[in-house]
């Protein structure tokens, strides 16, 4: 099945992003804090084992990167 870029309509590739030395795959957001931002402490985890990845797609032409958060 060929998948569409949302952005500028290229080719999505599936692939993943992958945390193969600690256990937590986290997603920050930039308005935290350095305390928040750079700890435990912050961050949304998107996938808490080890060797975690998550499966995503990647567009070559305008370089996204697309997660469904609903799959993790």
């Amino acid at each position: 099945m060929k998948l569409e870029c949302p952005y500028c309509e290229g080719n999505l590739i599936k692939g993943f992003i992958g945390n193969f030395h600690y256990g937590n795959l986290k997603w920050y957001d930039d308005n935290l804090n350095l305390l928040n931002k750079f700890t435990v402490f912050g961050g949304k985890t998107l996938k808490q084992t080890m060797n975690s990845k998550v499966e995503c797609y990647t567009c070559k032409d305008c370089n996204k990167i697309i997660i469904d958060l609903d799959n993790i």
